[in-house]
């Protein structure tokens, strides 16, 4: 059974304009090469009080609000959850169901979150999976703009507990995704990593799935072979009862009469009759052994096929596991990157609150996005470098192989 997939965003002031942008395809990205700009027109929102400026809508929502203490600069004022499942669940969904699936999913949403703070419910169809983006102002039932205190851990099980519930009450065969096991290195995926891990994992069933069908394929030869080989034993004893009992015949069979002048015809005739049967059995005997010589030496050919075969699956798997392992040593290095940059960015901001200078910011600024520049360079020309050896070994391959 398909798993739900259900993930939390939290969005600050600056970043809900971005966030619009994207979920209204107002303009093309270049940084997500998943979206089919040519089917864009099938996406739909689910909310019915639309907006199409979110921080107008946002702050509409805050107003409403008259709180005494004006909102904090780094507050969160909007938070994102994504909706979705894998590919293999949404081919079995027509449109119609699969629209049925985000309005149930958004429905318990909207009641999770409370109507007059939901912003949108977009769902997007020109992407390589269908998932909805559920946004809405984090306001506590006290009147408070306060994510924290609405998503914390026991809301987000909760969550992540019944939706799935209810969407299996309204008759989709959707379960639970997995935990996030206590002291893993690595709480979440964004969405782009998640993609990446969701593409990744779709190459290695893939071709996990074609090894399978050609080693299926080898075995129902092998067996056709077998199958073959018997029908030849079974037609090899039919020949061998009927050279015997030719060999019988001649050999205690009537005797040729001596000959004399008067029957030398007879006795000829008689002989060259025998002297047939004895050739024709002898030919049916060459013809059954060549026979079996060569469903003998196509069998063991399949057998060969077939072992390879194995042993091709044999090294994917073992080239798969690798794969896994990679990849889980890539995440635990985006963590740490992440982290680095978290740490990195406290102390920007520990440097801004301390001097005051906001020249000197920007100087630093400017000489970490150059910073970042240099190492971008330098990672192209590794990656670049890393090609053209990998391409000069391919191209001695080839030459000694012709």
């Amino acid at each position: 059974m398909s798993l739900l997939v259900l993930h939390m965003n939290k969005f600050k002031k600056d970043a809900i304009r971005g966030i619009q942008s994207h979920n209204r395809r107002e303009r093309e990205s270049h940084s997500n090469p998943d979206i089919d700009y040519a089917r864009s027109a099938q996406n739909y929102d689910l909310h019915e009080a639309t907006s199409e400026n979110y921080a107008q809508a946002i702050q509409n929502r805050i107003d409403d609000l008259l709180m005494v203490k004006a909102v904090r600069k780094d507050a969160v004022h909007m938070c994102g959850l994504v909706v979705s499942s894998d590919r293999e669940f949404f081919d079995k969904l027509n449109a119609a169901e699969t629209k049925r699936f985000f309005e149930e999913a958004a429905a318990y949403l909207t009641e999770f979150v409370g109507k007059e703070n939901v912003i949108s419910a977009m769902v997007h169809m020109d992407e390589k999976t269908p998932h909805m983006h559920f946004l809405h102002v984090p306001i506590t039932k006290d009147g408070r703009l306060c994510a924290k205190d609405i998503y914390t851990k026991a809301a987000l099980k909760k969550l992540q507990d019944e939706l799935p519930i209810r969407l299996q009450k309204c008759g989709f065969l959707i379960e639970r995704g997995v935990e996030q096991q206590k002291g893993s290195a690595k709480k979440h995926l964004d969405t782009r990593e998640f993609k990446q891990q969701q593409e990744m994992l779709a190459s290695m069933r893939r071709d996990a799935a074609r090894l399978e069908a050609i080693l299926f394929g080898l075995q129902e030869e092998v067996n056709r072979a077998q199958n073959e080989r018997r029908a030849l034993f079974e037609e090899n004893e039919i020949w061998r009862k009927r050279i015997t009992d030719a060999e019988e015949s001649l050999k205690n069979g009537p005797q040729l009469p001596a000959a004399n002048f008067f029957n030398y015809k007879d006795v000829l005739a008689h002989a060259q009759e025998k002297l047939a049967a004895y050739q024709q059995a002898l030919a049916d005997k060459e013809e059954v052994a060549r026979q079996r010589d060569i469903r003998a030496r196509q069998a063991q050919t399949l057998l060969q096929e077939r072992d390879k075969a194995l042993e091709a699956v044999r090294v994917a798997k073992s080239m798969i596991a690798a794969l896994e392992a990679e990849n889980k040593k890539l995440q635990t290095h985006m963590a740490q990157a992440k982290e680095k940059a978290a740490s990195e960015m406290k102390d920007m901001q520990d440097f801004i609150l301390v001097s005051g200078n906001h020249l000197r910011f920007q100087g630093f600024q400017l000489q970490r996005m150059e910073e970042k520049a240099l190492e971008a360079r330098a990672r192209a020309e590794q990656e670049r470098q890393v090609r053209q050896v990998a391409e000069r070994q391919k191209q001695s391959r080839g030459m000694r192989m012709r």
